[in-house]
């Protein structure tokens, strides 16, 4: 290809968007990866969208009609994760005999995500097989040289870890030839229009939900807000967007930044409110139809970006209206509906003389 595109359909639900420069460079360097078989080390956040990077290296490689196979490092114990790599020994699991995701994946690919949370002993054996190419056979009695692509990917830091001896020097060496740095969502916020567009079109054919257009307001909350989860919680954000169909909870939550993501410096007098964050999947208690479960979700996003809204502003209630996008009126019935007040850190927090009337209100 050419033509550097702006968005690349992977697999059904799987896809790379390169609408920033950071993005299409870094698609331009997987495509050239991919042409070569040395291992890849990919480092980003949590959410940033590594295992996309790794199946875009896989997609745009020789191996893309074979297997490509993702293992997460730090969800296996030692011993397991040895087993699932290397392979099961007669008699070790009677119901998982037979050979490890390296043979398996001959002629395809392997993700090794997490790799600075393998074990010391086992990065040992990782390494001595990115040496000399052999494994033992299943049944322990030959050595085979599976030709499988080896991508490795980590979200620490790796200087810590190098320092801290949980990445071994050597195996970082022989991974890191060549590292490609996934950017946080935060510093490509070109591409978030791209996805926005897609995960409401892809999460709204899933769930049998009406497709939304995207208000200019909305689109510019999206792209202000620093997306500390990334991908993942972008894509949270459209669950909760088209089911609540609610453009104002979310903008006041993108405003206020959320508590679960404020730093301590933002808040020098108090504690952040003390409200129960949105889960996208939030547990209702058998609901009775579709619309008891959106006002159930709208109810708890709407309470917590309100409560918080005030607390920031320190209960100016006409500056936390403007905030909000309501009226005044209608933020003080809403503080009455979900039975609000300041909390008790924050009332300590008040000097003695505080007036009760706060500039510019009128009670």
């Amino acid at each position: 290809m050419n033509r550097i595109q702006d968005f690349e359909e992977i697999s059904e639900d799987l896809f790379f968007t390169a609408g920033s420069p950071a993005m299409r460079k870094l698609r331009t360097q997987a495509e050239l990866l991919a042409k070569v078989n040395v291992p890849v080390l990919i480092v980003g956040e949590n959410g940033s969208g590594k295992d996309v990077v790794a199946r875009l290296i896989h997609k745009f490689s020789v191996r893309a009609a074979c297997r490509f196979v993702k293992v997460n490092c730090a969800a296996l114990p030692g011993d397991l994760l040895e087993r699932e790599l290397f392979g099961y020994k007669p008699g070790e699991f009677t119901a998982t005999k037979g050979p490890g995701k390296f043979e398996l994946c001959d002629q395809g690919t392997i993700l090794l995500d997490e790799i600075a949370k393998m074990p010391a002993g086992l990065q040992a054996k990782l390494l001595h097989f990115l040496q000399d190419r052999q494994i033992f056979t299943s049944d322990g009695q030959s050595t085979i040289s599976p030709d499988v692509r080896i991508l490795a990917a980590t979200t620490g830091d790796i200087e810590q870890a190098l320092n801290d001896k949980s990445l071994r020097e050597d195996l970082y060496y022989r991974l890191s030839a060549f590292t490609l740095h996934v950017p946080p969502l935060r510093e490509r916020k070109q591409d978030i229009p791209l996805l926005l567009g897609h995960f409401i079109n892809q999460l709204a054919r899933h769930y049998g939900l009406k497709q939304r257009t995207l208000s200019p307001t909305w689109l510019e909350a999206c792209q202000g807000y620093s997306w500390p989860g990334n991908l993942r919680e972008l894509e949270n954000v459209v669950k909760r967007y088209l089911v609540m169909g609610d453009e104002s909870v979310q903008t006041g939550e993108f405003a206020l930044q959320s508590p679960v993501h404020v730093r301590d410096a933002d808040w020098p007098n108090c504690s952040p409110p003390e409200t129960t964050p949105l889960r996208a999947n939030a547990h209702i208690e058998s609901p009775a139809s579709l619309k008891s479960l959106v006002r159930t979700i709208k109810g708890e996003a709407e309470r917590n970006a309100i409560a918080s809204t005030l607390e920031k502003t320190h209960w100016n209630r006409k500056e936390a209206a403007r905030q909000l996008r309501i009226s005044y009126r209608g933020l003080l019935y809403k503080i009455q509906e979900y039975q609000l007040a300041p909390s008790a850190n924050y009332l300590t927090a008040l000097p003695r003389n505080a007036s009760c009337k706060r500039s510019g209100e009128q009670h």
